[in-house]
């Protein structure tokens, strides 16, 4: 009797341990992905790319909260707040998104959720210009556009400072 209780406790535990994995390789199926916040912001449910977005953003990750920068900045699925838009893109282009760090650049030269700031504005898009993707031509051009007009508007003391403030970001990024 022993024995079958032995067996039949052996079988039992293999059962319930072999539910365990495969119930815990199906749970990061059964969470969104970035993937799903980007197919439903391009299929512009942008309330279910907020959702999305809001979870990962609230964990750090910067391109969701470049993500969810552009849907405050434009009222996506939600009202419009460029404050908040603002925070989100600051958030994400001091972790290391290109996308984002254009956005704050951008932001910064016009004044889009708070005051203008030339030198912020040359330090992020001079840092998204190092930073963009080779195929992301025409927010490259922009950036450098844009960077080019402010540059005749500053003083050499803010071209320096700003140009300071683009070497001191980069050497810590890249430590």
């Amino acid at each position: 009797m022993r024995r079958f209780w032995a067996t039949w406790t052996g079988i039992v535990t293999t059962i319930v341990a072999l539910g365990l994995v495969v119930g815990l390789a199906l749970v990061p199926r059964l969470a969104p992905s970035m993937e799903d916040g980007v197919t439903a912001y391009i299929n512009r449910d942008f309330v279910k790319a907020r959702t999305i977005f809001k979870a990962f953003a609230d964990d750090g990750d910067p391109v969701a909260q470049f993500y969810l920068g552009d849907i405050y900045r434009l009222g996506q699925g939600t009202k419009k707040d460029e404050a908040k838009a603002f925070g989100y893109y600051k958030k994400g282009a001091n972790g290391g998104s290109s996308e984002a760090q254009y956005a704050l650049g951008m932001c910064y030269a016009t004044g889009v959720g708070g005051t203008t700031d030339y030198v912020e504005a040359y330090r992020w898009l001079s840092l998204s210009i190092i930073r963009l993707s080779p195929w992301d031509k025409e927010r490259r051009d922009l950036a450098i556009k844009t960077r080019d007009i402010i540059l005749k508007a500053m003083p050499q003391a803010d071209v320096d400072k700003a140009k300071a403030l683009v070497i001191a970001w980069d050497r810590n990024w890249t430590k």
